[in-house]
């Protein structure tokens, strides 16, 4: 067989690159070096190659920094966010390996080493690309990310319930020096809290933990009709709920109708509903508050009326 389709063979059952080691075990040193002298083959990372004919792909580049860390090491940080599909692939790419490892990153990839990082504990298979789980590779993103990206994104992935608060508090009791430790804690405890935008973590933060409003619950459960529906505030004690419209799902003429029979189903089981959009949290957040406690005062009266 000639060599090159041998060397082929070895790109191709190795995903299509293989590190120089993977391809020495099938052609002589000089063959090799000859194919790379020749341009047959194309250098990806140090020592991990792949053949010139074909175009260097996302999937590739990335299965590419893998091989060039070798065992034990994983994608990480803004690069695992990519592949979980919560953020678009950013350069350089970044992957964790052990502390005892003493694999270099290069130009385009930075290397993270961590005390007992352990792939078959940390780590997950996705896209056939091993990486670090969701919750882990949010906070050691977590100081990468721009600082108005970063409780939104958090809230998205916790609502979606793909990691939970409990994950991301592991995560950072791993990581106590991480960048940005006090805004990565307020936002898991606000998620925690119920918040499930941006616009609620505002609205919480400027509006229902000030001191002159009684706590209230975040995405309290209202059974109506069989169905369960969860109010973005609530003060069940009186029956009141606030409801936080933002443009995403509450602009058109359906969102409108939706609402409004939620709230009509509300009231027939005597509940208040209040709603608010995103400019009167941000620019009147005194005159939210005045409003919601002047209501909760009157329904506390009614609710002790005999």
């Amino acid at each position: 067989m000639p060599w090159r389709d041998i060397i082929d063979e070895v790109l191709r059952s190795a995903g299509g690159v293989a590190s120089r080691n993977q391809l020495l075990r099938a052609v002589p040193p000089t063959v090799l070096d000859g194919h790379v002298g020749r341009g047959q083959l194309q250098r990806v990372f140090p020592h991990v190659y792949a053949s010139r004919r074909n175009t260097i792909s996302e999937q590739t580049r990335l299965r590419a920094a893998l091989v060039h860390a070798g065992e034990g090491a994983a994608l990480s940080h803004t690069t695992a966010l990519h592949v979980w599909g919560v953020l678009p692939l950013r350069q350089p790419l970044h992957l964790t390996i052990d502390q005892s490892s003493r694999r270099a990153g290069t130009q385009g990839l930075v290397v993270h080493r961590r005390n007992h990082f352990d792939v078959a504990a940390h780590c997950s298979l996705v896209r056939g690309l091993r990486l670090t789980d969701l919750a882990r590779s949010l906070v050691d993103a977590w100081p990468l990310l721009e600082p108005q990206e970063r409780r939104p994104l958090l809230l998205d992935v916790v609502r979606e319930q793909r990691t939970t608060t409990k994950q991301l508090r592991s995560s950072m009791a791993e990581r106590p020096n991480v960048g940005g430790r006090r805004a990565l804690a307020q936002a898991i405890d606000l998620a925690e809290d119920g918040c499930q935008s941006e616009l609620e973590a505002m609205g919480v933060l400027s509006v229902f933990r000030h001191r002159s409003l009684p706590p209230s619950v975040g995405q309290f459960a209202v059974v109506l009709d069989d169905s369960q529906v969860l109010l973005d505030r609530a003060w069940p004690e009186v029956k009141l709920a606030v409801e936080l419209d933002g443009a995403r799902f509450h602009t058109s003429p359906a969102d409108r109708r939706r609402d409004l029979a939620r709230d009509a189903a509300l009231a027939a089981a005597g509940w208040v509903v209040l709603r608010f959009t995103y400019a009167d949290v941000l620019r009147g957040p005194d005159g939210v508050r005045a409003r919601v406690l002047a209501v909760y005062r009157t329904r506390a009266v009614q609710f002790r009326a005999p």
